[in-house]
């Protein structure tokens, strides 16, 4: 971070200006596509596809209903849908409700997570050869 400095990253290393973020505030409702490279905050309610270069945080109040494509995701709030990302971190009394694709999942004490968990890059399993007669 950069106070008396020229270097302009923030400390997440992603290299975008100091305060890049977009902040989704409580009361507000969208439905549609994000497609972001900054950090996006949601308090308010979402409807459709969020994409991030960057990191998605559902606060406390934030309620999501589609998908989300991000480097980082957090879920202190509610989300219904999908997700493909890097990480993801169900925060105390966050809720995951659906798909999460992921390299890294953390889920806090309290929180839920209800579905089905997926390794990003990782094939399906073969099915066994079935016996011939």
């Amino acid at each position: 971070m950069a106070i008396f400095t020229s270097d302009d990253k923030q400390p997440n290393g992603l290299g975008q200006k100091p305060g890049a973020a977009t902040i989704i505030a409580q009361g507000t409702k969208i439905k549609g596509e994000i497609d972001t490279d900054c950090h996006l905050h949601i308090d308010g309610e979402i409807e459709g596809s969020i994409r991030s270069k960057s990191t998605v945080m559902i606060g406390k109040s934030g309620f999501v209903n589609g998908e989300v494509y991000a480097n980082k995701l957090i879920v202190s709030g509610k989300l219904k849908g999908l997700t493909e990302s890097e990480s993801v971190e169900i925060a105390s009394l966050g809720r995951f409700e659906g798909v999460i694709t992921s390299t890294e999942l953390v889920i806090e004490k309290k929180g839920v997570f209800i579905g089905e968990s997926k390794i990003k890059g990782q094939a399906a399993p073969k099915n066994a050869p079935s016996k011939s007669l």
